[in-house]
């Protein structure tokens, strides 16, 4: 064997090396086999009610890669004699990894022929600690939408694409895969602060009214320790 050949395959077990120590070996499921997204979220949230309705921009459609992606998925509209209509979208993927990954609204809501007119980070202040989110103005021809979302990704909450990536490998890095939820609240009405603070009124609400034991799901361990 040649110097050429021992370098080849010296690389190529470097390679492999990595490659085993990247592969993820445990897994991190904050939602058990047993719960749903339905029974965790309850239909009143303080003064909003559920009410039937259609009107969703949705993450999946039947047959698509995201409709392999998401386990479990929510979609209601909540009315309330005091405020905005709001309409709630939970998606819930059980596998975060490369092929699988949660698809952010600035994505799903262009496919279907929406602009995204602005996207800021929020922050919602819950109990000593604040839940990232994003806020999105997104418009087309006949509609727009205010939305304010999070992503959850194990314990981690990432608020961009490129933050989503990088929880994803640190956590390969770690040795685990971990499981992960978008929640996204949406009013059919143009963007500005007051809609704003009121999805956020909302967001806060419905952590609020969640089950204590529950609420991991939807917002992580760390946070909602903080809750407790």
């Amino acid at each position: 064997m040649n110097r050429r050949d021992l370098l080849m395959g010296g690389g190529m077990l470097a390679a492999a090396g990595t490659a085993f120590a990247l592969a993820p070996r445990e897994r991190l499921v904050l939602l058990a086999e047993d719960q749903t997204l339905e029974a965790i979220v309850p239909s009143q949230i303080a003064d909003w009610q559920d009410r039937p309705s259609d009107a969703f921009i949705l993450p999946k459609t039947p047959g698509s890669l995201a409709d392999r992606l998401y386990n479990q998925t929510l979609t209601r509209l909540y009315v309330s004699e005091r405020g905005l209509p709001v309409m709630l979208v939970i998606a819930y993927g059980a596998v975060q990894n490369d092929q699988l990954q949660l698809h952010r609204p600035e994505v799903c809501y262009q496919a279907v022929g929406f602009n995204i007119r602005s996207s800021v980070p929020k922050a919602l202040p819950l109990g000593r600690a604040d839940l990232p989110m994003r806020a999105l103005e997104a418009v087309s021809t006949t509609r727009v939408e205010s939305i304010l979302y999070w992503t959850r990704i194990g314990d981690d909450l990432p608020t961009d694409g490129g933050s989503q990536r990088m929880v994803k490998l640190r956590q390969q890095m770690a040795g685990y895969l971990a499981d992960g939820v978008l929640v996204r609240m949406s009013s059919a009405v143009p963007a500005s602060d007051a809609v704003f603070d009121e999805l956020a009124r909302f967001a806060e609400a419905m952590v609020g009214a969640i089950a204590r034991e529950d609420r991991d799901v939807l917002i992580g361990r760390q946070l909602a320790g903080e809750l407790a």
